[in-house]
């Protein structure tokens, strides 16, 4: 295999690389979060799930342009495939935490009398 097809300078692959680590560090960040009430729990759960959201979409370019490159072996193909997958799992599971909190939150509200 032509290992330059990787290594160009303004590469897909290498564009994908620098954005899956900026949203690595963004997560990380956000993983960090302090959050203090139901509903600040929510929107870290919700600013997480955007990360992984994001991700995926990094692998997604990355699998829609390994899949069209003759030189690259399809086990790479099949690798940001599921890279993605994971990462959209992930997503949905921090969805569902978020849910979750969101209804924790107006639940304590309506008993409370507190208007949502």
């Amino acid at each position: 295999m032509d290992t330059r097809v990787f290594a160009a300078a303004g590469s897909v692959p290498q564009m994908v690389e620098q954005g899956v680590a900026r949203t690595r560090r963004a997560s990380v960040k956000a993983l960090n979060m302090r959050a203090a009430g139901r509903c600040e729990r929510a929107r870290k759960m919700g600013r997480i799930a955007e990360l992984y959201e994001r991700e995926a979409r990094w692998w997604g370019v990355l699998t829609r342009w390994t899949s069209h490159q003759r030189a690259v072996p399809w086990v790479y193909t099949t690798a940001a495939m599921a890279a993605e997958h994971e990462a959209e799992r992930r997503a949905e599971n921090y969805r569902e935490m978020e849910a979750g909190y969101w209804r924790r939150a107006l639940a304590v509200a309506a008993d409370s009398g507190v208007a949502a």
